[in-house]
């Protein structure tokens, strides 16, 4: 069984990241998507960067840096610029339940990639069980119908798999590597991805309004740099299969957020399926996720 306080910080990040998807949504309400992610993310490498240089971290370099580099670009530039402008057409609880499925990949990958990480029947069944929960998510509210929605759908799909990419990336290559500065290190050049993106959009309206600039900011310091820096953490104390699990049960806090608070469509469905997520975590835990086993540490997975 961990020790409490990584059950502390486990619930903490789904906490916290469960929150971010409807802050998303408030954001892009007053401010381009684009131009609300490339916000973001300059923000939280300025900070982060800052925390990194007080504390005397030392930045990734050579095969570290290239590492911190492409797990930016999926976890930062890519994903942020996928979900953000997802957004504008599907439900943000929704959006969140795409990122239920990169315990799966992670898992397939990490068995073949990662030392002390195997498959496991009761572990498949809990990846199964997950499966199932997203799949009465995914069906439970009416988005809006549209080619937009259509290739949102495809592109929140796809980044699954990039997450998971970057988790087993993370986990061969950047084990030892300083938290805040290898975080830093990647948000920076996931910035630059959103750069063009950004430009983009710098002629459509925009209006940074309270709403708006307390949504970047709970984004910046607790969805980003509280949140990824406990995610970088967490995977030094638990396998990636376990930690990544995380990301079933944040979308069955973002729908409840969405729908009390920005009052996105709600059905029964939707608590059924978050009921059959959270078993599947302990089914899970059951299994036996404990600690990284040797040459298994850290494999962060991105969030909102």
């Amino acid at each position: 069984m961990p020790p409490y306080r990584v059950v502390a910080g486990y619930a903490l990040q789904v906490l916290v990241w469960g929150s971010t998807w409807a802050a998303i949504k408030i954001g892009i309400e007053d401010v381009p998507p684009f131009v609300f992610a490339f916000e973001r993310g300059i923000a939280v490498s300025i900070v982060l960067t800052a925390l990194a240089l007080l504390l005397r971290q030392r930045f990734p370099r050579g095969r570290e840096l290239a590492a911190a580099a492409v797990v930016g670009i999926f976890n930062t530039g890519t994903s942020w610029a996928i979900i953000f402008w997802s957004e504008q057409y599907v439900p943000s609880g929704i959006v969140s339940v795409f990122g239920a499925t990169a315990p799966v990949w992670t898992a397939f990958l990490a068995h073949y990639l990662v030392g002390g990480d195997r498959l496991s029947a009761l572990k498949l069944g809990g990846l199964a069980l997950g499966l199932v929960g997203t799949a009465v998510l995914v069906g439970a509210p009416e988005t809006a119908e549209g080619a937009n929605t259509v290739i949102a759908t495809a592109l929140l799909a796809l980044m699954a798999v990039t997450w998971a990419v970057a988790a087993i990336l993370s986990s061969r290559t950047l084990a030892r590597s300083a938290p805040l500065a290898t975080v830093a290190a990647g948000t920076w050049v996931g910035s630059l991805v959103l750069a063009p993106f950004a430009v983009s959009q710098l002629g459509m309206p925009m209006r940074w309004s309270t709403e708006s600039l307390l949504a970047l900011g709970y984004l910046v310091i607790f969805g980003s740099c509280v949140g990824l820096v406990l995610n970088l953490w967490l995977y030094r104390k638990l396998r990636p299969t376990t930690a990544s699990l995380t990301q079933v049960l944040i979308p069955a806090e973002a729908i409840l957020i969405g729908t009390f608070w920005l009052g996105e469509p709600v059905s029964g469905r939707m608590f059924v399926g978050a009921a059959l997520v959270v078993s599947a975590v302990i089914l899970n835990a059951v299994a036996g996720g404990g600690s990284p086993a040797a040459g298994a540490a850290e494999t962060p997975v991105a969030a909102g």
